[in-house]
Parts: C-alpha cells; sequence; structure tokens
C-alpha cells in the first residue's frame, strides 16, 4: 500500500509503524499514565471499577482525535455497573460483530486451540482475556463473556452513540457499509476515498504486508500469521455439527437478531 497527498511523493505503509492511533483500551502502560496509579497493585476486581477514567483528560493524546481498540464488554461482573471505557468526551463506538462459527475458526488460529475449546470460549459467561489473577503482563484482564453477552452489552448501551456493523457486510458491501463508517466518524465520505481504502486493505493486501514488514506486531507466537484467510463460511466448514449446534442453542437470539444462520435453519 502506498499513501500520498498531492504534489508529495508515495510512501509506503508499515504495518507495524504507521497503523498506530491510541492504546488499546487494555494496556496496563496506557492505564497506569491515565489513572496516575501502579495498576500492578491492585487485582482485576479492584481495578475494573476505575478503568473507565482512563482517557478523560487525555494526558498522553492531547491533541486531535484517537481511536481505541477493545476486546472488553461494555462492563464486567467487577466493575460495579460502570463501563470499562471512559464515555466522557467519547464520540461514538464502532462495534464489529461476525458470525461466532467463524470467530471460532478465527480464536483456533489465533490462540493455537482446538476448536472445541474455541466453542467453549464463545458460550462461556466468564470468558476473558488474561482471565487470571495474574498482576504481569502488557494488558491487564478483558472481561468478554458468553458472544452474545458481549454483542448487547455494547449494542444496548446508551452511553455513547454506535454504529454496529457486520464483518459479512464489510466483506459483501464494502463501498456502501464503509461510507456509513466514514459519515459515521465524520471523515470524508468521498467514494473515490473509501474505494481506495478497500483496495489497500484488502485481504491479500495486508497479508502481503505482513510478509514485507516480517510480521506484524500483534501476532502472538506460535501464530502462523495475523491476516490468515479474512472468509466467512469457514465455520461451517470446519465446526462439527455439534460443535454448530452447541453454538447455535445457546446463542441463537443474538443471532437470529443479526440474521446469523445455525445448522438448523440450513
Amino acid at each position: 500500500m502506498r499513501l500520498s497527498t498531492e504534489g508529495e511523493a508515495e510512501e509506503e505503509l508499515n504495518l507495524n509503524r504507521d497503523v498506530e492511533t491510541g492504546a488499546i483500551a487494555s494496556s496496563r502502560h496506557w492505564l497506569n499514565d491515565q489513572l496516575g496509579i501502579n495498576t500492578c497493585d491492585l487485582s482485576f476486581a479492584e481495578l475494573d471499577p476505575l478503568r473507565g477514567r482512563a482517557g478523560e483528560t487525555a494526558f498522553l493524546f492531547a491533541e486531535g482525535e484517537r481511536f481505541h481498540k477493545v476486546h472488553d464488554a461494555f462492563r464486567s461482573p467487577d466493575s460495579k455497573g460502570r463501563p470499562v471505557v471512559s464515555t466522557v468526551g467519547c464520540k461514538g463506538v464502532v462495534y464489529i460483530l461476525r458470525h461466532p462459527e467463524d470467530v471460532a475458526v478465527s480464536l483456533s488460529h489465533f490462540f493455537s486451540w482446538d476448536l472445541s475449546r474455541c466453542v467453549s470460549f464463545l458460550l462461556d459467561p466468564c470468558a476473558g482475556l488474561v482471565p487470571h489473577e495474574n498482576h504481569g503482563g502488557h494488558q491487564v484482564r478483558q472481561h468478554m463473556g458468553r458472544w452474545g453477552q458481549h454483542v448487547l452489552s455494547w449494542v444496548e448501551q446508551t452511553k455513547v452513540p454506535s454504529l454496529v456493523i457486520r464483518y459479512e457486510d464489510m466483506l459483501a458491501n464494502g463501498p456502501e457499509t464503509f461510507m456509513a463508517l466514514a459519515k459515521f466518524l465524520e471523515l470524508p465520505d468521498d467514494p473515490e476515498l473509501v474505494n481506495k481504502a478497500l483496495e489497500n486493505t484488502s485481504i491479500e493486501r495486508l497479508k502481503k504486508l505482513e510478509d514485507e514488514t516480517g510480521g506484524f506486531n500483534e501476532k502472538p507466537e506460535g501464530c502462523e500469521r495475523f491476516f490468515r484467510s479474512g472468509r466467512t463460511g469457514e465455520g461451517a466448514e470446519k465446526l462439527s455439527i455439534e460443535q454448530r449446534s452447541r453454538l447455535f442453542s445457546g446463542l441463537k437470539e443474538v443471532m437470529k437478531r443479526f440474521s446469523y444462520d445455525g445448522p438448523a435453519d440450513e
């Protein structure tokens, strides 16, 4: 991918250098800085009620808008009903959801888990990243809960405006979906710019860039590659009928709300 402005030379995008915006919301370093404490001194249960204060004063990113990636559910069982992200000054949240069957396959490749474990993770009301009372690591515990609980925690909250985007629509209706995204983010919604962005972020282009940069920083140890297939429908291909039925049985209310089918609907 090359970025350029009128009258300037094109510059090759480096995935590990040029995609930084704001810190991930679970970054320990960022939370330490924003909260003025050493988060290692707190258990995750003690920390979660405080996390929503991070970012309110924007010490680290004082100028301009910033975007923070979030894995957490909007609230955790330990956050005492408070959001784990700051809603003060937040202009909105973009929530991207994907068919849970395909999420299971993606998790399997990302974490090197077997598919049965991935299915159980998506159905676990206590599911989380860094789920143990562990004070080390670069990120704090991120409570996610059951797939459906996570979805509803964000799409039904009323603290900040939200735009819900299905991964499948990003692939099937890219221009329309990303025009809506640009408008929501108050970014230029010029069709030419949107189409160029789609071209530059195709899965094949990202895979090529990952190879050229020697790997993407967010790829965990043991994961073959971060940008893998990008396809939809892999879950239906790779999960057993029993695994698909387990997911649909536990998640069908939210799946149907967002037009996701299970094996019983095929």
